[in-house]
C-alpha cells in the first residue's frame, strides 16, 4: 500500500531536519565575537625604507570590527557568520606621491573548529578601506583585483594580485601580497602611477615575532 502523503512529508521533513542539525554542530551561532590580537608588526627596517625613498607615515595599534563569512560545501551546504573584535598593527611608508607602502599585520583567526577554518580578518574589510589602512591613502573606484604573478615576502612565495584605483582624481595602480607568518597574517598593498610597474620592497620587509 503506497503510504499517505503526509507520512512521505514527515519523513522528509525529518531527514532535511536531521541534517541542518548536524551542519550547524560544524559552524554554532556564537553570541560573542571572537577577539583577537596580532602578536608583533610587520614592517620595513628603516635603513631599507630610507634607501627606497620612503619615510614612515604612520605606526600604530588600532582595533577593528568585522564580520566573517564561511562558507562549507559538502552534503550540507553551510553558511556562518562570526563577528571578529581584531586588534591589528599598521605600519606605512610614503614616497614621492603616488607612491605608497603599508602593511598591516591581523591576527590569524579561527572561525570554526571541526573542521579548524583559519581567516585573516582583513580580507573582510572592502577594498578601499583596506588600501586606506595599510597606506593611509584615500582611494575609491578600486577595480578588481587580478592575478599578477608571484612575489617573495617574509621567506614565503605568495600571489600577488594588481587593480586600479583612483586617489584625489589621479588613476593609480595597486599591488598586494597577503602571507602568514605564525599566527599573524600579513597585507601588503603599494601604490603608484598608473601603468607602470611598482617596485615596491615586498622582500625587504621582516616581523617583529
Amino acid at each position: 500500500m503506497t503510504p499517505p502523503p503526509t507520512t512521505r512529508t514527515r519523513r522528509g521533513l525529518l531527514v532535511a531536519a536531521t541534517a541542518a542539525t548536524a551542519g550547524c554542530g560544524l559552524l554554532p551561532d556564537e553570541p560573542d565575537p571572537i577577539e583577537a590580537s596580532a602578536a608583533a608588526p610587520a614592517r620595513l627596517p628603516a635603513s631599507t625604507a630610507s634607501e627606497a625613498g620612503y619615510e614612515r607615515s604612520v605606526a600604530e595599534e588600532t582595533t577593528l570590527e568585522v564580520s566573517v563569512t564561511v562558507d562549507l560545501s559538502g552534503d550540507v551546504q553551510i553558511t556562518n557568520t562570526r563577528e571578529v573584535v581584531a586588534t591589528v598593527f599598521r605600519r606605512a611608508y610614503v614616497a614621492a606621491e603616488p607612491r605608497r607602502f603599508g602593511l598591516i599585520t591581523a591576527p590569524a583567526v579561527t572561525v570554526a573548529d571541526q573542521p579548524s577554518i583559519v581567516r585573516d580578518p582583513i580580507t573582510a574589510l572592502g577594498d578601499a578601506r583596506a588600501v586606506q589602512l595599510a597606506t593611509g591613502a584615500t582611494v575609491s573606484s578600486v577595480s578588481e583585483w587580478t592575478a599578477a604573478g608571484t612575489r617573495s615576502m617574509l621567506d614565503t612565495t605568495a600571489d600577488a594580485a594588481t587593480a586600479t584605483a583612483t586617489a584625489d582624481g589621479t588613476p593609480i595602480r595597486l599591488d598586494r601580497v597577503r602571507v602568514r607568518t605564525g599566527d599573524d597574517a600579513v597585507t601588503a598593498i603599494a601604490t603608484g602611477p598608473e601603468g607602470e610597474a611598482v617596485d615596491a620592497p615586498f622582500t625587504a620587509v621582516v616581523h617583529d615575532g
